[in-house]
Parts: C-alpha cells; sequence; structure tokens
C-alpha cells in the first residue's frame, strides 16, 4: 500500500469505561489498564475501583506516533493490535512493602478502520479473562465483560484517492482445531501468530486456501511458486519461514529445478536447519550428481531424525552410486524397516540395483 507522504500524526486511544468486571479479592477491586502497540507499553491507567455493579470509569488516554518516514507504518497499523490489559491491585497485607498485582484480562483494539477512512470510531472490546480469573465466571448483568474504546486521529491517513487506489485484504482467524499439545498453555503466558502470504498478480483474480497446510492458489502450482519466492526474497528472519522453505523447495524438487532447489535448501540449513531441510539438499545435490555433497547433507539429516525412510533411502543411492556395498545394504535395510511409502523411489532404487549388481541383501 502507498505509504503516506507526511509528517508524524497523533493517534489516541482512550478507554473510557470497564463492564461487568470483578477481582480475586472480591466484587469491587482496584485496577487498572496498561496499553500497548507494537511492543511498546504506551502507558497505565490511573487506579480505579469498581462499582458494585461491575463497571468502571477509567478515562484513560494513551497515544503513538504514526510516521510513514520513519517508525511506524500503514503495515504495523493494518497487521498489529493495541493491547489494553486489566489488572487487579491487591490489597496490602501486613509488613508487605511491594504492591502486588494479577493480571485479570486482555482485550485488544484493531486498528483498521483508520486504514479505510475514519479518523475515528468508537467500539465495545470483548475483555478476555486468563486461565484462573474470575472473569471466566461473568456476572448476572447485561452487560458483557468488555472495555468501551474510542481511537482518534487529528485527520484521516489516507486521502480519498489513495484509499480508492488502494487494494486492502482483511482475513480473520475465527477459531483453531487439533491445536499441538504444544499450544496447551502451560507456565507462562504464550503468544501464537498465524501468517497468511497474499500474492500480488495483476489483474488476476486467485482464489487462496489452505490444504493439509498447504498455500494453493487457484489450483495452479505458477502463483504459489512465485508467492514463496516473494515472500523469501524479504524475509529477516529465517527461523519464522521454515516452512516457506521447506515448501519452494519441493516444488523446485518437484519441477527438476535442482539448482534452484539446492540455493533453497541451503539457506534454510544455515539459518533453521532440520532433518527435512538437509534431506532436501541432500536430494538436490544427488539430482546434480554431486555426491559428496548429497552425503554430507544426508549424513546430518540423519543425524538430526534416524527415523526417516527417505533419508535411508537416499544414503543407499548414493552408495550404490559410488559403489559401497556394505553401506548400501545397510542403508536399504533401514529403509524397509522404516517402510518407505515413495513407491517411485523405491522402484528407482532397485533399477540402481539391478543395474549395479549389490545392494540388495536378498540378491
Amino acid at each position: 500500500m502507498e505509504q503516506v507522504p507526511s509528517t508524524g500524526r497523533l493517534v489516541q486511544i482512550t478507554v473510557t469505561e470497564g463492564y461487568d468486571l470483578k477481582g480475586f479479592k472480591g466484587d469491587t477491586p482496584v485496577t487498572f489498564i496498561r496499553a500497548e502497540f507494537n511492543q511498546v507499553v504506551l502507558g497505565d491507567s490511573a487506579k480505579i475501583t469498581v462499582s458494585p455493579e461491575g463497571s468502571a470509569k477509567y478515562n484513560f488516554t494513551s497515544s503513538f506516533e504514526f510516521n510513514p518516514e520513519g517508525g511506524i507504518t500503514l503495515d504495523d497499523l493494518a497487521h498489529k493490535p493495541v493491547f489494553l490489559t486489566v489488572t487487579e491491585v491487591l490489597p496490602k497485607e501486613k509488613k508487605q512493602k511491594e504492591e502486588k498485582t494479577l493480571i485479570l484480562g486482555q482485550a485488544v483494539v484493531d486498528l483498521l478502520p483508520l486504514l479505510e477512512g475514519q479518523s475515528s470510531f468508537q467500539t465495545t472490546v470483548p475483555l478476555h479473562p486468563v486461565q484462573g480469573s474470575p472473569l471466566e465466571t461473568p456476572r448476572s448483568s447485561a452487560k458483557q465483560c468488555s472495555l468501551e474504546v474510542k481511537v482518534l486521529v487529528a485527520e484521516p491517513l489516507l486521502t480519498t484517492a489513495q484509499i480508492s487506489g488502494g487494494n486492502l485484504l482483511k482475513v480473520t482467524l475465527e477459531a483453531a482445531y487439533s491445536v499441538p499439545e504444544s499450544f496447551i498453555p502451560t507456565g507462562p503466558g504464550q503468544n501464537y501468530m498465524v501468517g497468511l502470504q497474499v500474492p500480488s498478480l495483476g489483474e488476476k483474480d486467485y482464489p487462496i486456501l489452505f490444504k493439509n497446510g498447504t498455500l494453493k492458489l487457484g489450483g495452479e502450482r505458477e502463483p504459489a511458486k512465485a508467492c514463496y519466492e516473494r515472500t523469501i526474497s524479504f524475509v529477516v528472519d529465517a527461523s519464522e519461514m521454515h516452512f516457506i522453505f521447506l515448501r519452494l523447495g519441493l516444488i523446485y524438487l518437484e519441477e527438476k529445478e535442482y539448482e534452484k532447489a539446492k540455493k533453497t535448501y541451503m539457506q534454510a540449513c544455515k539459518r533453521s536447519p532440520s532433518c527435512l531441510t538437509w534431506l532436501g539438499l541432500g536430494i538436490a545435490c544427488y539430482r546434480l550428481e554431486e555426491l559428496t555433497e548429497a552425503e554430507d547433507a544426508l549424513s546430518e539429516a540423519n543425524a538430526l531424525n534416524n527415523y526417516n525412510a527417505e533419508v535411508w533411502a537416499y544414503l543407499a543411492l548414493v552408495c550404490l552410486k559410488v559403489g559401497r556395498q556394505l553401506e548400501a545394504e545397510q542403508a536399504y535395510k533401514y529403509m524397509i524397516k522404516l517402510k518407505l511409502k515413495d513407491e517411485a523411489l523405491l522402484a528407482e532404487i532397485h533399477t540402481l540395483q539391478e543395474t549395479v549388481g549389490f545392494g540388495n541383501p536378498s540378491f
């Protein structure tokens, strides 16, 4: 999206009131709100006592500067929300010197309306209780546990021409099902992020979908490959792009673009190594007849996971090519034991075994 050619502008976030609140130590706790944006604390509100009805008038304003020339940009506003954390201040006990606090819940404010031409908007955002918070059990009041929030800028961040000439896509993640056990919170709170790389391919429309975690664009391989290539071209932290490297490398292998596959997997191995990145590099090198490099990469993959049947399969191929009978047969035995599922690869191994005359203990 085109950046706004202007100096910084102040974005103000005001929390006016909270509803259906209660605390660990009773229904009228002393609370305050902390506002955060872009991993920066914008400020804390005054300490406010919740009324017996569960409401609290905070009238708390915090702000940050939007400045596309350096600092917070349109991209930040598009995909980073404001976090509002409600915290209870516990009553001091005898001989207690430091104040103790407990987090009750957290709300998020989406700033996307600012990119749709609005200079101000008001919203009621749900306050999500942390695990074990008394807010998990709502009061019987009509108001949902929530915060009333106002967002204001002095003038719109985008002109009418910029909005009409822009191309804004909004994707909402509603829920996640059958999540891994590592997602189940134990100990300190954890944040998880879902990313979607959006292609830009002229005027042609491409529907975007995920099948078994794999990006598919309009059912065609080329758009997906172009999307992955563009993503890697500007990636900063490769550890967060591990899956992208694996997918793009696999596409190159399937299309027999082995030099590109080798380069892609080498990037992944340098920045985010795993059994699969080393395996991909080993396959690419093997197809390029670079057998020494292939064996080195496959050995790294095997060291990280010696239960991968495909790694043993390619080690068997390398040993067959270089004439090491004992090692070829050993790798083949492990591959059979681990039940290689790739029938085409198994057939390739059998053909090479017949050609060289060894490698299969049943000969």
